[in-house]
């Protein structure tokens, strides 16, 4: 049979018409340019399903008995049905519908399934979309690398089986929607300066589901080029017939991440859990204020060395003078947040109390922060059991025994318990089943507690990666033997719960928070979470601001653990926290001073680096610019696309490494009323010159500078063209008129 031809409002796309393969995407406005690669290998669709003994096949569309392929016209536009009978030699069948409308810019995919033969089926890949091996790949995964290019496309996995099999050495069983993959798209583009005939042009695709349904997103490598794969998992009938519930859509677009995030945020923010800070009545007005976050860790200086309690921290009251001091630095409330604080050493769980120093000492410090207008917080562990703490010397396998805390974990496809793939040769665990009762009853009986002490910012949710539920295939758990929808309603369920126990004592100023970007699903669930970001020659390549664009009027976003560049680590992740709408915040050391190393967590406090006043200067600016002229953008605003600036780049070697980072960064916003500003930071200690070219600022604007002095002036723009002079360790918002 011929190819076939289906068109939407921007593309003519093009399948075989005997195997159903997915051949060209080619825009109606550039209609010679190809977007995909292909190759006569690749399927239209692959599943994989267990065996009796847990282990994993897989099947694909080449191995259907019979394929029947037909395409006619709709009320609406085309319908081109791709049915595989007998897939893999058993009684099932798959159906694939792809839609197209001319007034639709989307081509719209569909799939059924007939599982006949009662195979125990965990996913359904589709469609298989592969593009060109150079170019960029953006991914919607919080605090990781969003987009990859170059050498880097080259280094990705490969398309194998085991690529999309829940396994422990699959990245602890968080990387799913919903869960550290915050969001449902994934997209290509060839960058403008790669000169080759795709450039500026690129492949979206994203799923358009409300419902939490379970799903994979990866780029891997497949010959000839780069796959674009999503994975359609749990909640297929053994036996039965399932068609599924939402669309995969695909089209072509021009320009790059941001033009992609501008399709899927069109898309997103007009879900059920999109609701504007404005418009949520569960965030305290405290969080609004913009408190800056500052970390104690109270038990060792880093996770993998001696764990010890920390002789200048406890008992709990002589924070209370080093708060203060900072406190009046940066002129502002504090949130100082209590981290390593269990009781049988850091991060153990749920055998953590009582806390190291006691309750009483724990809470009568929380009450002395909240006499200074202070909201003290806390990290926990999440759902994870943690059976060992090398450094500290504990072994918690006998109470994992005598509490059956195996009847709690999660089970991976074989029944064997869940243990993680990270941490374990310092501190062992096991993955719980957010489902079982015992996971809820402990993590509630441990709320109950904190939320005694008085603790009013509470991640419990910490190391379930952007509130990630983890996966479990026990046969005899409250939920169904397989990865599924069941994970995002026990979750809500958990969270729930841990509100209501703030609420039944009283506490109506405590909020929960999570650790990453908060997947877009659970955005309702929480009005804060701690995603750590990675500005210019540190921390992970590849970061970009994608949830913020995405979801930042939605969530108010905590900064306080983002990296930066030695030996001015603080001043340059505030001024990134800065203009990204994070709040600023810095881990605290035991006279007070600010951990200033390039790390997302902890480091050796000696020997000591940078310079403390800068750090505090530049904290004071931005908690001051969120707070005063900045609010309606920092807090509440939309991000946008920035605008032409140039800014001097600062060079320096440290420790053999040589850096370069912008001495302003800057990004562009809008208030919820629609008025446009594009807010700037300078980190250095030099009074440093940003030319901005920019045509949205109009003819006039107003420049609020925070900085040694607040300040306000007006000015005229000519042809979308200003300069604007920063004074050091400043911040400075330049708002149209």
């Amino acid at each position: 049979m011929p190819h076939i031809v289906l068109e939407t409002a921007v593309d003519r796309l093009t399948f075989d018409g005997d195997t159903g393969r997915f051949t060209s995407l080619r825009p109606k406005a550039m209609p010679e340019l190809e977007l995909i690669a292909t190759a006569p290998h690749q399927p239209a669709f692959a599943l994989q399903y267990l065996t009796d003994d847990g282990e994993y096949r897989r099947a694909d569309s080449h191995g259907a008995s019979q394929t029947d392929i037909a395409c006619g016209e709709t009320g609406a536009g085309q319908a081109l049905s791709l049915c595989y009978r007998g897939v893999g030699a058993m009684d099932v069948d798959v159906v694939i519908t792809i839609r197209t409308a001319p007034a639709d810019d989307f081509a719209r995919w569909s799939c059924k399934v007939r599982n006949g033969a009662g195979i125990r089926l965990t996913d359904v890949q589709f469609p298989v979309l592969v593009v060109p091996d150079e170019g960029t790949v953006l991914q919607a995964v919080g605090d990781r690398k969003h987009l990859t290019s170059g050498k880097a496309l080259q280094a990705l996995p490969a398309d194998e089986p085991v690529a999309w099999e829940f396994r422990v050495e699959n990245k602890g069983g968080s990387t799913h929607y919903p869960g550290h993959d915050f969001a449902q798209f994934l997209a290509w583009y060839n960058d403008d300066a790669t000169g080759t005939p795709a450039a500026g042009w690129g492949v979206y695709a994203a799923c358009e589901d409300a419902e939490g349904n379970i799903k994979r997103f990866h780029a891997l490598r497949r010959e000839p080029g780069i796959r674009l794969g999503i994975a359609h998992i749990g909640d297929w009938p053994a036996p039965g017939e399932r068609t599924l519930e939402y669309d995969v859509v695909v089209r072509s677009f021009e320009g790059d991440w941001y033009d992609a995030a501008d399709i899927y945020r069109s898309w997103t923010l007009a879900q059920k859990w999109a609701t504007p800070l404005t418009e949520r009545t569960d965030v305290p007005e405290s969080l609004l204020d913009s408190p800056p976050y500052i970390t104690i860790r109270v038990q060792g200086y880093t996770d993998e060395g001696p764990a010890m309690p920390i002789k200048e921290f406890l008992p709990y009251e002589k924070l209370i003078p080093l708060l203060e001091e900072l406190a009046r630095r940066v002129d502002s409330p504090l949130v100082p947040v209590i981290m390593s604080w269990e009781g049988a050493g850091p991060w153990v769980y749920p055998d953590c109390f009582p806390p190291v120093g006691g309750d009483e000492a724990l809470a009568r410090f929380i009450a002395m922060a909240k006499e200074r207008g202070w909201r003290a917080g806390v990290i926990a562990n999440g759902t994870r059991w943690v059976t060992g703490h090398f450094a500290m010397g504990y072994d918690g396998r006998k109470e994992f025994e005598e509490r059956r805390g195996a009847d709690s974990v999660c089970r991976l496809p074989d029944g064997e318990m869940w243990s993680t793939d990270w941490d374990p040769d310092w501190r062992p665990s096991y993955l719980a089943c957010a489902a079982q009762a015992m996971t809820r009853d402990i993590a509630t009986d441990a709320m109950k507690r904190i939320v005694g002490w008085g603790m009013e910012s509470i991640q419990f949710m910490d190391q379930n990666f952007g509130c990630a539920t983890f996966p479990c295939f026990a046969s005899d758990h409250e939920h169904p033997p397989m990865p599924g929808k069941w994970m995002a309603t026990a979750m809500e369920e958990i969270v729930e719960g841990l509100a209501q126990v703030a609420r039944d004592a009283g506490a109506t100023e405590a909020y929960q928070s999570v650790e990453c970007a908060c997947n877009e699903y659970c955005l309702p669930l929480f009005p804060q979470c701690d995603e750590r970001i990675s500005p210019p020659s540190s921390g992970r390549d590849g970061y970009i601001p994608l949830y913020h664009y995405l979801f930042h009027e939605c969530i108010i976003i905590n900064g306080m653990m983002s990296t930066g560049s030695e030996p001015f680590k603080v001043p340059i992740s505030t001024a990134w926290n800065c203009v990204w709408g994070e709040l600023p915040g810095a881990v605290m050391t035991g006279d007070g001073t600010l951990l200033n190393r390039e790390t997302f967590n902890w480091a050796e406090w000696e020997p000591k680096i940078g310079n403390n006043d800068d750090a505090l200067e530049m904290i004071r600016t931005v908690a001051a610019m969120r707070r005063g002229p900045g609010r309606d953008f920092l807090v509440y605003g939309r991000m946008q696309r920035p605008g032409g600036v140039n800014v001097k780049v600062m060079t320096w070697e440290y420790n053999d490494r040589t850096h370069e980072v912008p001495a302003v960064v800057d990004a562009a916003w809008q208030a919820p009323d629609g008025r446009f500003a594009i807010i700037l930071a300078n980190w250095t200690t030099e009074t440093q010159a940003a030319a901005i070219v920019d045509s949205r600022l109009g003819d006039r604007v107003t420049v609020n500078v925070c900085g040694p002095q607040q300040e306000q002036a007006t000015h005229s723009v000519t042809d979308g063209e200003l300069t604007v002079s920063l004074p050091r360790l400043s911040c400075v918002l330049v708002e149209k008129s």
